[in-house]
């Protein structure tokens, strides 16, 4: 149990068990499929106006220095601004609605709306803020953190036809 702005409620294992490793089949790795995952409600915690809802998480296996790479969307609706500090890096591409995005190292409000496309660098510093609501897709390099209870237990098995 979590004590935020004096409401609580449970969160997901942390950190959540990682995927088993996919089997290489033929020389080759099958993808990963989660059936629905773009028309799952995302419901907000209590008193709280934006959430990133993880649905994917991944150790990734590059030579040159293996990471986390986990993706899932990003909802906000209109309260208070969030201020977020990015330890990672982290891209969102806004799906529906509108999210502001003030960039604290430059000074900069963005209005983006359906079909922009932010990243933002380890070391960025901003605040999110909506006048309605909006939603993106993202993809950060860290473990997962809120799993996406809607999604749970939709990865389709892939089955050899070889």
């Amino acid at each position: 149990m979590y004590t935020i702005n004096f409401i609580s409620f449970a969160l997901p294992e942390f950190p959540p068990k990682e995927p088993e490793s996919p089997r290489k089949m033929s020389g080759l790795v099958p993808i990963l499929v989660i059936k629905g995952a773009g028309s799952e409600y995302i419901q907000l915690p209590p008193n709280e106006n934006a959430l990133t809802a993880d649905f994917h998480t991944h150790r990734t296996e590059t030579t040159d220095g293996p990471t986390h790479i986990t993706s899932g969307f990003y909802k906000i609706i209109a309260g208070p601004e969030k201020i977020i500090p990015y330890p990672c890096e982290e891209t969102k591409y806004v799906l529906q609605g509108q999210i502001d995005i003030f960039d604290e190292a430059t000074g900069i409000q963005h209005h983006l709306v359906p079909g922009d496309f932010a990243f933002f660098y380890v070391g960025s510093k901003v605040r999110f803020s909506t006048k309605s609501e909006g939603l993106a897709f993202y993809a950060v390099t860290r473990p997962s953190r809120n799993s996406h209870i809607n999604l749970q237990g939709r990865e389709e098995r892939a089955k050899a036809k070889l």
